[in-house]
């Protein structure tokens, strides 16, 4: 079987390139796929996490970020032509390479892949909720124009999508938002690309958060939230691990907050797990979310959560006050009042790790991916 998958780019350390990753390996060591993906902004960066070496890769190199500083009817004309030529490039190595199934992991490419001409098999993995456009927009500009233009996209992603041979969701409450637009789809969640053998011992004086620093993960929240839980236990430090667009703005604030000795922003790590294993509480900020990888890979290392409970993805991998706590989205101090509490009750912090690893089994990658085999297999003997 000869598999197609198309992905912005390869050089993040992201959640959905680290889980690509994870399944194309996967599915290469077992199960023989002739596996190519195709990247239309990699650039001249390192790929950053390592492929089996049978997988083949084509950068084709259409680079859409470069033009969003021009004004807005270039971007419009530079957009509309990469669209074409990302169209016709696409469209010539499905036919070239005799593609069974092209799967966009909802890069440009979602909005066209319904009407290509060719013969194979088209699916859409969405990584994201359903309004991840309109929740984009809205998050980044205040007022309604924001909020109407969010759903004209919102519905240009759903003509797109009803095109498609399968729509693949990572939660059960996107499926169900899916299912009030008359569009069917197959929930699948992601596997947990760690394979780690040793946990926590939830002694460290610690607390880590992973991601990227803009405004979707709500640093600026946990940050002033902190501010609360610092002058109760002096004694602990939160690190953030990530890049972004607002570390800058986020510096600026703990300056503010007089957080620099209790808030490190580390960057990025090449070893997520020891720095899981020598933490001992995890924390989620985010303003909204698909099905965020973070929060099982830390369960996997025996770390207990606190999240906000966003409309999209925390309350499917977190039972409240089972292996972690599910707080209102936005509410700060109930996020302080919470980390507090997990911080003071050692016994409670143990149990609910315990009990978090235990859940992480439930995503390892020896249970998800045969359902993707099995979607593989049906789609080709339609």
């Amino acid at each position: 079987m000869k598999l197609l998958y198309c992905v912005p780019a390869l050089h993040n350390a992201g959640g959905m390139e680290r889980v690509l990753t994870e399944k194309v390996n996967y599915l290469a060591e077992h199960q023989n796929y002739e596996i190519t993906i195709v990247t239309t902004d990699q650039g001249v960066k390192p790929i950053y996490f390592q492929l089996d070496k049978r997988i083949h890769v084509i950068h084709l190199n259409i680079d859409f970020n470069s033009h969003f500083a021009v004004n807005l009817l270039k971007k419009y004309l530079s957009h509309k032509q990469k669209i074409r030529i990302y169209k016709l490039r696409l469209t010539e190595l499905i036919i070239e390479l005799k593609i069974d199934i092209c799967i966009s992991l909802c890069g440009k490419e979602i909005d066209f892949l319904y009407a290509l001409p060719v013969q194979c098999k088209k699916v859409a993995e969405i990584h994201f909720s359903m309004n991840n456009r309109m929740l984009f927009m809205t998050s980044h500009n205040k007022g309604i124009l924001w909020k109407v233009l969010g759903k004209i996209r919102t519905q240009q992603l759903l003509n797109a999508v009803s095109g498609l041979d399968k729509l693949v969701v990572l939660t059960k409450v996107d499926q169900s938002q899916w299912k009030k637009s008359h569009i069917e789809t197959l929930q699948i969640p992601n596997p947990n690309p760690l394979n780690n053998i040793e946990v926590s011992l939830l002694n460290n004086n610690r607390v880590i958060s992973v991601g990227r620093l803009d405004q979707q993960k709500g640093y600026d929240m946990l940050i002033d939230s902190w501010a609360i839980v610092s002058l109760r236990h002096p004694d602990w430090i939160l690190d953030i691990f990530g890049t972004g667009e607002l570390e800058n703005i986020l510096k600026a604030r703990i300056i503010e907050q007089k957080l620099v000795d209790k808030i490190v922003l580390r960057g990025l790590t090449s070893d997520v797990v020891t720095n899981y294993l020598e933490s001992s509480i995890y924390v989620m900020s985010s303003r909204y979310e698909g099905l965020p990888m973070v929060l099982i890979e830390a369960m996997s290392c025996g770390l207990p959560i606190i999240s906000f409970d966003c409309e999209c993805g925390p309350r499917e991998i977190i039972s409240d006050s089972i292996d972690g706590f599910l707080i209102e989205p936005l509410n700060i101090k109930a996020l302080a009042d919470k980390i507090s509490y997990l911080i003071e009750n050692d016994k409670l912090r143990k149990e609910m790790g315990k009990n978090a690893l235990d859940k992480a089994k439930k995503f390892s990658i020896d249970t998800i991916m045969p359902q993707w085999i099995t979607l593989f297999d049906e789609l080709m003997y339609e």
